[in-house]
C-alpha cells in the first residue's frame, strides 16, 4: 500500500491503489483542503524517516548492501552472533520510538489505541524523541501541507526496508543472511518485523488514509465545478 501510495505522489499520470481507485498526482498538491494536525504529523514523519536511515546504514553495515532478498548481499559470509544480535537491537529500537510516537501523538491522530504495551519502555524514549522532533523540524514550516506530503514520499520509500527483510525472514525460502541468525534472534527479528508492519499498518496509513480520503473529496468537488462551468 506504501508503495502504491508513494506512486500517486511521484507519477505526474498517478496511480491506481485499488483496481477501481485512481488517484491523481494533483490531488496531493491541491491548494484549500485543510487536514488536521499537519505540524504533529510533520513531526512523526520525520522521526520515522530518520529511525530508518538509520536502520538502513546499520543493514549495510550488517549485512552489505546487496539485496537481503536474493541473497546477493556483500556480507553474508560474515553474519554471526553478534551481527544478529545488532541487528535485533536496532530492530528493537525502532519498536520503541514507534510505541513513542503513538504515546505522545496517537490521541491527538485519533490511531495506535492499544498499541502500545505496558513494557514498551516509552517513558525512557520521551525525552530522546522530543530532542529529535526539535532538532529535525527546526526551521521547518510544520503547517505546510507540502512539507507533510514531501516527508510521506521520503517515509514510503524508506519503509521498503522493513518490507525487504521481512520477505527475507517470512518467506518459505528463508534468505540466506537469516539461516545464518541463531533460532532466538530469528525468533526475535520476525517479532520485531511483524510489529512495525503492524505499526504502519494500524498508525501511519490510517491516518494517511483519511487525509487521502479527504483530499480525494476535495478533488472531486473541485472537477464537478469545473464540469459545470
Amino acid at each position: 500500500m506504501m508503495t502504491l501510495l508513494a506512486n500517486t505522489m511521484n507519477s505526474r499520470s498517478g496511480g491506481y491503489i485499488t483496481r477501481r481507485l485512481h488517484v491523481p498526482q494533483g490531488v496531493w498538491s491541491q491548494g484549500g483542503a485543510k487536514l488536521t494536525n499537519v505540524p504533529e504529523k510533520v513531526r512523526v514523519v520525520e522521526v520515522l524517516c530518520s529511525a530508518l536511515e538509520e536502520m538502513q546504514q546499520s543493514s549495510v553495515e550488517f549485512f552489505g548492501a546487496g539485496s537481503v532478498c536474493s541473497g546477493l548481499a556483500l556480507g553474508i559470509g560474515s553474519v554471526g552472533r553478534k551481527e544478529a544480535e545488532a541487528w535485533v537491537s536496532k530492530l528493537d529500537e525502532f519498536s520503541s520510538i514507534c510505541d513513542s510516537v503513538v504515546a505522545n501523538f496517537g490521541k491527538k491522530l485519533g490511531v495506535g489505541e492499544g498499541f502500545v504495551s505496558k513494557k514498551s519502555g516509552v517513558t525512557s524514549w520521551g525525552g530522546k524523541l522530543t530532542r529529535q522532533f526539535d532538532k529535525f523540524t527546526n526551521g521547518k514550516n510544520l503547517d505546510s501541507p507540502a512539507a507533510y506530503v514531501a516527508g510521506l514520499g521520503r517515509l514510503f520509500a524508506h519503509a521498503q526496508l522493513l518490507d525487504e527483510h521481512s520477505k527475507a525472514l517470512l518467506s518459505q525460502s528463508v534468505a540466506p543472511i537469516y539461516t545464518a541468525f541463531p533460532a532466538d534472534l530469528r525468533t526475535a527479528a520476525e517479532v520485531k518485523l511483524k510489529r512495525a508492519s503492524e505499526f504502519f499498518a494500524s498508525v501511519v496509513l490510517t491516518f494517511v488514509i483519511r487525509d487521502l480520503a479527504q483530499l480525494l473529496d476535495k478533488y472531486a468537488k473541485k472537477c464537478e465545478k469545473w464540469l459545470a462551468e
